[in-house]
């Protein structure tokens, strides 16, 4: 088995994320000890966000660093049953997500669940249609804030 960082740079559908990751310099956090549940949005999901958000947000570090965070649960390997279980998660950032099973299937967020518990050597990875916007907006108010 492999690390998240592996596991995702290996599956073909996280060109963008991996970018996003290895542009951070974030590689190393997500081939760690773990245990960690990550939420990968595939790169469909990157080209859904419209220009010119896109590009401010793809061409700005502090930015990116933030949303990283916020599709990171640290010191847990989270099913998608123990997410629903809980609900709300905090994530790394310290910001909550809600996950729920909605007629679209499991959510975080506004994003939909693809595929979920992909294990990994060091956590847990749910596949997302597309970038959580709630997650977006707080990600761009914690940069703000920043």
């Amino acid at each position: 088995m492999a690390k998240i960082f592996d596991m995702l740079k290996n599956d073909g559908r996280f060109d963008r994320l991996i970018d996003i990751i290895q542009t951070l310099g974030e590689e190393k956090t997500l081939q760690g000890e773990g245990p960690m549940t990550f939420f990968a949005p595939v790169d469909s999901a990157w080209d859904a966000i419209p220009e010119p958000n896109r590009a401010m947000i793809l061409n700005d570090k502090q930015m990116l660093s933030h949303l990283i965070d916020f599709f990171t649960i640290g010191g847990h390997k989270c099913t998608l049953d123990a997410l629903l279980a809980k609900n709300v998660v905090e994530t790394v950032e310290g910001n909550p997500i809600a996950v729920r099973k909605t007629e679209r299937g499991t959510q975080v967020d506004e994003a939909v669940v693809l595929e979920g518990n992909l294990e990994a050597d060091n956590g847990i990875v749910h596949v997302l249609d597309s970038v959580p916007f709630v997650t977006l907006s707080q990600a761009f108010e914690a940069y703000a804030a920043g």
